[in-house]
């Protein structure tokens, strides 16, 4: 997968596909967004309040669809 500890721009940086599956997801996601490049994934499971291991696995399931 990938460091949740990274900032969003460089996660969907290196993985540009999770920046789709957020936006399909309803995340009002652009790396445009300056503060992609301080909150990190981490930020995003605690502000959203998600179960971190349920939205990967629907991740890579999304990943995997694609593929």
């Amino acid at each position: 997968m990938f460091d949740s500890t990274k900032t969003m721009r460089e996660i969907t940086t290196e993985d540009p596909l999770f920046a789709e599956f957020l936006v399909s997801k309803g995340f009002p996601f652009t790396v445009d967004n300056p503060i992609t490049e301080l909150v990190t994934f981490d930020d995003v499971v605690n502000v959203r309040q998600l179960d971190r291991d349920a939205f990967l696995a629907e991740y890579e399931e999304y990943r995997a669809a694609r593929a």
